[in-house]
């Protein structure tokens, strides 16, 4: 089996909140482990404060965690001081932000942004890679010369991308990174992602709330609960046999030409029960989740679509889940016979 290009092991990561007398710690992200493959575009889903940006700060080594290891080629990155080996980790992993008009200096033109991550790497800037550069990202090279605020949205993101590219990055860590462009720009910039992928063998964790991306571009997918990951593995087995509540919950309220209501809404507020009120989970109710940490189970054989999920109510020895479903089946069977 292949050795994945990153691996993360038990990130944790905890913030001070609250005033100087009333000082608190809130955990983001909770003992969290996977590996990043080569080559292949990983989605990191999950609703806002769920703890997958901060997972992507802590990999770009903009926040340090409070625990945990991110091994680079079997080495904690995480544990290294030298400044070489710290530039060396910087190009192989790069991170595109979520705002593109606030991660480009409105006081400089766009040559000085690609000649400045050319030079900062030991690589030429001539006028030659400046050019494609911007070609690579669908740009023409008129625009080295225009300031940000002379480009739309769309545009001032492939400059991002493109000045991630310079560093002929290994990874790329792109955060929310079409969450705030038009939707008639969206499609662009994730057919962009998917080339780069093909072309240049790169590899990203892509992070997003909007699960309709995540399906449309990522070859695997891992969702994220209140700072764990709680289910993952091939994208359409994730989207396409959902185990986990809060899985479930999110693909509801998305909207699918195949469905003319989206899911039961009987069905979406009892999993929004099962989530925001513990006791509507038969496990929640007696405290098992906090007692016992749930494990991974493999769920989805049966359907052709085999995956992993953290969740007691899955747990093959239970038998909930069987009866879980085959109850809301039957709820469905009775009110299409009542209509």
């Amino acid at each position: 089996m292949t050795a994945p290009l990153l691996s993360v092991r038990g990130l944790t990561k905890d913030f001070q909140v609250g005033t100087v007398f009333s000082r608190r710690r809130v955990r983001a992200v909770n003992d969290v482990s996977f590996d990043l493959p080569a080559g292949l575009i990983t989605a990191l889903v999950g609703e806002s404060g769920s703890g997958k940006s901060t997972i992507a700060r802590c990999l770009a080594r903009l926040e340090a965690p409070t625990a945990g290891q991110v091994l680079l080629n079997g080495k904690d990155v995480l544990r290294t001081e030298r400044r070489g080996a710290s530039r060396a980790y910087r190009r192989t992993v790069q991170m595109v932000f979520q705002d593109p008009f606030g991660s480009l200096n409105p006081v400089h033109r766009i040559e000085h942004f690609l000649t400045r991550a050319l030079v900062l790497h030991g690589r030429s800037a001539a006028p030659e890679a400046l050019r494609e550069l911007l070609t690579s990202v669908g740009l023409t090279e008129d625009m080295l010369h225009s300031y940000p605020h002379e480009l739309s949205g769309g545009q001032r993101q492939r400059v991002a991308i493109a000045r991630a590219l310079a560093v002929e990055p290994k990874l790329i860590l792109a955060d929310e990174p079409t969450s705030m462009l038009d939707v008639s720009v969206r499609v662009g910039v994730l057919n962009l992602m998917r080339r780069l992928r093909t072309d240049r063998d790169i590899a990203m964790l892509y992070i997003t709330h909007d699960l309709g991306s995540a399906r449309y571009l990522a070859d695997t997918t891992m969702v994220m609960f209140a700072g764990e990951i709680v289910e993952g593995g091939d994208a359409l087995a994730v989207m396409d046999a959902p185990a986990h509540p809060y899985t479930r919950l999110l693909l509801s309220a998305v909207p699918d030409p195949r469905r003319s209501s989206g899911y039961d809404p009987i069905e979406r507020a009892r999993l929004r029960d099962a989530i925001l009120n513990p006791t509507a989970c038969p496990y929640g109710s007696d405290g098992t989740c906090s007692r016992t940490e749930p494990v991974r189970h493999i769920v989805g054989e049966d359907q052709g679509h085999p995956h992993w999920v953290r969740c007691h109510l899955r747990a093959p020895a239970t038998g909930i889940a069987n009866r879980l479903l085959k109850a809301t089946d039957d709820l469905k069977k009775a009110e299409t016979t009542a209509a």
